[in-house]
């Protein structure tokens, strides 16, 4: 019996796991430029880690499981959750902000098709407990960086979230989730309907996701003057006689008293308050970064409290997202002292599908030797593996099937070792693309290599 991999899962041969390597340690090598630092977290954790913020979709899709002790345990689907509780078990003290990156296997059962798996790789990192316009002008801008260090091109879409989250607050929570899951899945059609139903269309959401592009900042700031200036009953101006209370009990939120209605009055006006978003978007013209206003952009919105962003890329077909982040509020969830944090996910598989790296680097030598000079000969590859990768043979076979399985190898040069070399003191170095060799010693040949290729760390 043949035991096929599970669906919705991978293998990757030599080759693709050498592209793998070669992409993260081009993105991994950014994120140290920019002062990152790198953690991991347990591949399982507690089921509430993932059902108390999640959105919708995330919860039905997660492989939760008991464990022998009857604790209800599951895979991670994301890694910002287990990040943010990581931080407030064992770096909330700590100095901020405290700049951290991840890479590591998620799990969600969903149906497996071209650019969605079942066990899929993230690479991202958080920004925790620094200011909001600066950190995600450099969480955008640091993305940007990472994709074209492997030789991406994405088309970045950024959005606000504070404004839609006030307008819902004029929308009664029986129908909020919906209107939130409308807008997140582009629903246009559906979203017009309830909000024409339920008397709330004047509200300017609509206008607001429709705003794209050089004057989406302009509207929005006109929609949320608009928002200001409408009394509690504006929302039913409309509402045919006899159905304006029941209408109010729909539309209208609670409204708090003493000092809960003054704080709850001042969050509505910071939410309100785009300056913080203007100040992002001139941080990320300050940084070069090209991107467009999309107040479309609303990342599930349970997730996500501030300024949100997506980057898109060309031949991924309708799976061309990504890379999705934003502003957010997780750490008193936790258990911790709110911070405001900002990150982002990159999804890796997608990117590896169209990210433009190098040609394979194969092992430059490959050593051959005659049997009786095994010993020697390891001790040779052994000196030159501190700088150079070098193939020997296991397989014991004789010098000449040794050269052949070289040239098989695509390794670009073969040294030659016998009883001969080694008392003289010279390798016969051959280059494997014109055919010429030459009688060299151990260190010649070290710089003969340095000359064509990259010495390791």
């Amino acid at each position: 019996m043949i035991i096929q991999r599970p669906r919705g899962t991978r293998d990757f041969l030599p080759e693709e796991m050498q592209r793998r390597g070669q992409a993260k340690g081009a993105m991994q090598d950014v994120l140290r430029r920019w002062g990152y630092r790198e953690v991991a977290t347990p591949t399982f954790e507690h089921l509430d880690l993932f059902t108390l913020k999640s959105g919708p979709s995330v919860i039905e899709e997660i492989y939760s499981f008991k464990d022998k002790s009857g604790r209800d345990l599951a895979l991670r689907p994301e890694l910002t959750a287990p990040v943010m509780r990581m931080y407030v078990s064992e770096l909330q003290n700590s100095p901020k902000p405290q700049r951290l990156w991840y890479f590591g296997n998620c799990f969600r059962y969903e149906r497996p098709q071209k650019g969605r798996y079942r066990e899929f790789w993230q690479m991202g990192a958080e920004i925790i407990g620094g200011a909001r316009p600066d950190s995600e002008a450099e969480a955008v801008a640091l993305a940007e960086d990472m994709l074209k260090s492997v030789g991406i091109s994405g088309d970045i879409h950024i959005g606000y979230l504070g404004l839609i989250r006030s307008i819902l607050g004029r929308i009664d929570a029986e129908h909020r989730s919906s209107v939130m899951r409308m807008i997140d899945k582009k629903e246009r059609e559906a979203l017009t309907a309830l909000l024409e139903d339920i008397d709330c269309s004047h509200l300017g959401l609509l206008e607001l996701i429709d705003g794209k592009g050089g004057n989406a900042l302009q509207l929005a700031a006109q929609i949320a003057e608009d928002l200001k200036s409408k009394e509690p009953l504006d929302c039913f101006r409309s509402s045919p006689s006899g159905e304006i209370s029941s209408q109010v009990e729909k539309c209208q939120p609670a409204v708090p008293s003493g000092r809960h209605s003054a704080r709850e009055g001042r969050a509505v006006e910071a939410e309100l308050n785009l300056i913080e978003f203007e100040e992002t978007v001139d941080l990320l013209k300050a940084y070069g970064v090209d991107f467009t206003i999309d107040f479309e952009i609303v990342r599930g919105l349970e997730y996500y409290s501030g300024t949100v962003f997506e980057i898109y890329a060309q031949g991924l077909g309708a799976q061309r997202q990504i890379c999705g982040g934003g502003t957010y509020e997780l750490a008193s969830l936790f258990g911790g002292k709110e911070t405001s944090s900002t990150g982002f996910g990159l999804g890796f598989d997608r990117i590896m599908e169209i990210a433009k790296m190098g040609g394979i680097c194969r092992a430059p030598l490959y050593l051959a030797f005659t049997p009786d000079v095994k010993n020697e000969a390891a001790g040779i590859a052994r000196n030159l593996r501190k700088s150079f990768p070098v193939i020997m043979d296991v397989m014991g076979r004789s010098l000449s099937a040794q050269i052949k399985a070289a040239a098989g190898s695509g390794a670009d040069y073969v040294a030659i070792v016998g009883r001969e070399e080694i008392e003289c003191g010279k390798i016969i170095l051959r280059d494997m693309g014109g055919g010429e060799q030459e009688s060299l010693s151990l260190a010649e040949i070290e710089e003969r290599l340095k000359a064509h290729f990259q010495p390791l760390p």
